[in-house]
């Protein structure tokens, strides 16, 4: 197979980090991009031979693609993932992969219908010092998992096209949208919980934080922040794991174990400015890589499968739940 050709819908927050990592993947040639705001595609574009559209209907009737990397707001991705693949591109999504349970599981059964690939961009899975720590949880390294703190801080996103990252109609919110990330992780590695908690405060002027506590085993205890604060602070992703015979933490950037930092091999990450609050990371190329190259082999993707992808929609779901309860609780 030549390179698999792709068309890009989306070239803003995400979409311009997809875009940029094309350029270092070696079997995918980017095509076509379609964004509604043509100057921001144009901008991305600049003089390279990448057609532009603002319909990707259009693009998809003009272009010979074999893939589409869906890269829009997250309202915009069941719809859009199931229509591709009936048509069927090769679909790479975006996280979430829905906003609710019942959009996910629609996905996932079109998806195991499809003889094309559908995969969910999770990058936190990819991500080298997350790879590393299923490791140690899988292989028992440090003996067996007892405790798994996880934190995701940001500032409140206001850099969405039309603000839609801050409509929780629109984006899922601070759980579906940000905390998503790390417990997807999670059950990615251990599974549904066997009991959970939630507790959600949305504080003034936007700011927002939900913490989930899940247990596994009778006596693993996993818990997950995710804040969003309105005010401009740097992106930081964090987590401390304690095993029998010592710890695996994440701070500041740094993997440390058992007080030794870890080094990391890492491919350079493109030294672009995203224009979103997170930096530059492998898991991004890994990710896009290891899709592009599922589709050179013909093989499905099992590291990240429709169905688990849908377990974090419903999970995402649960939690929410569980936090409106709690909340109502605390009101009366």
């Amino acid at each position: 197979m030549a390179k698999v050709r792709v068309g890009l819908i989306g070239v803003g927050g995400m979409g311009g980090c997809h875009f940029y990592n094309y350029e270092k993947i070696k079997d995918a040639e980017l095509v076509a991009v379609c964004d509604v705001r043509e100057n921001v595609a144009k901008e991305k574009v600049g003089d390279r031979n990448i057609k532009i559209y603002t319909d990707y209907n259009k693009m998809i009737k003009n272009e010979d693609l074999d893939m589409i990397d869906i890269c829009t707001p997250s309202f915009l991705h069941a719809d859009m993932a199931v229509k591709l693949l009936k048509k069927g591109y090769h679909v790479l999504c975006e996280k979430p992969m829905t906003l609710n349970t019942r959009d996910a599981k629609r996905v996932a059964a079109i998806a195991n219908q499809s003889e094309k690939n559908f995969m969910v961009a999770h990058v936190v899975r990819f991500m080298a010092p997350y790879r590393y720590l299923r490791n140690v949880i899988e292989t028992k390294e440090l003996g067996r998992l007892i405790r798994l703190e996880m934190k995701r801080i940001s500032a409140i996103p206001q850099w969405s096209w039309e603000d839609w990252m801050r409509d929780e109609k629109l984006s899922g919110g601070v759980t579906t949208d940000l905390s998503i990330h790390d417990f997807d992780f999670v059950q990615s590695v251990l599974g549904m919980p066997d009991k959970l908690g939630a507790y959600r405060y949305q504080m003034t002027n936007n700011n927002d934080t939900v913490v989930t506590s899940m247990i596994y085993d009778g006596d693993i205890l996993v818990t997950c922040e995710g804040t969003w604060y309105n005010t401009s602070i740097p992106f930081d992703a964090s987590f401390t794991a304690v095993f029998q015979n010592g710890y695996v933490e994440l701070n500041k950037g740094k993997l440390i174990k058992n007080g030794k930092e870890v080094e990391l091999n890492k491919e350079e990450a493109p030294k672009v400015d995203l224009g979103i609050n997170v930096g530059n990371d492998d898991g991004y190329l890994a990710e896009m890589s290891y899709f592009v190259n599922c589709i050179k082999e013909g093989k499905k993707p099992d590291y990240v499968t429709p169905e688990s992808s849908a377990q974090s929609v419903v999970l995402a779901d649960l939690i929410k739940k569980k936090a409106l309860k709690l909340r109502q609780k605390r009101n009366i």
